[in-house]
């Protein structure tokens, strides 16, 4: 299970504001000068059914870099991985999305510090424990379809390569949407929520911020 702190966990699940540009971003993964970023849509009617997040990185990265690392940077964020004869898999994908701190799915899965599974083959009847959260698994009964796009200006289309053969560009956008029973839409950007970075580090802003205000009252 990720390690998170819950102080501040119902105030700071989800940002309110829609995102739909990379000014709107406010978790990153990675560090560098080049910027992508990533649209998860479960397509599931939940609030909010699609996040965004994004990578920083300097060099070449691929699709699947940016993927792995935002799941290890987001302590809500949850995903099943295998390797198949073309490469690399993403099965499933899960988020706490109530906050609670709580995360799991049945049948069971072990993740790592990281929110990573690597150790079963996939389940298409695999759900979240808590069934306030995000979790859809497929393989025979729909899967986690790929889409990428060079701009925000540009439309989606789903990929022709794995995320692992997919290289990110500066500017682009990667997004993965369920496609139950294998009917694929694109992902919903221009609806997505921004997720927001781990509750403890903005419980540290919050306070900075009134201790500023407390400073400058007792200055007045």
């Amino acid at each position: 299970m990720k390690i998170r702190s819950l102080a501040v966990a119902s105030l700071f699940v989800l940002s309110a504001a829609h995102a739909a540009s990379f000014d709107n971003i406010q978790l990153w993964a990675g560090s560098g000068t080049n910027e992508a970023a990533l649209v998860i849509d479960w397509q599931d009617g939940k609030t909010s059914e699609s996040l965004l997040w994004g990578y920083r990185w300097d060099g070449s990265a691929t699709g699947l870099d940016m993927f792995l690392s935002v799941v290890a940077a987001d302590p809500s964020l949850y995903a099943h991985i295998g390797n198949y004869s073309w490469g690399t898999a993403i099965y499933g994908i899960g988020y706490d999305l109530n906050g609670d701190g709580s995360f799991g799915v049945s049948p069971a899965l072990t993740f790592d510090s990281g929110g990573l599974s690597t150790a079963v083959n996939p389940d298409d009847s695999r759900t979240a424990t808590d069934s306030a959260d995000h979790w859809l698994e497929g393989w025979n009964n729909g899967f986690w379809d790929y889409y990428t796009k060079s701009s925000s200006a540009d439309a989606w289309t789903e990929s022709g390569v794995g995320s692992a053969d997919r290289l990110l560009s500066n500017g682009a956008w990667d997004g993965y949407s369920f496609a139950a029973n294998f009917i694929s839409s694109a992902p919903a950007e221009s609806l997505a929520v921004a997720a927001v970075p781990e509750p403890a580090t903005l419980a540290l802003f919050v306070s900075a911020g009134m201790f500023l205000i407390c400073a400058r009252r007792k200055q007045s």
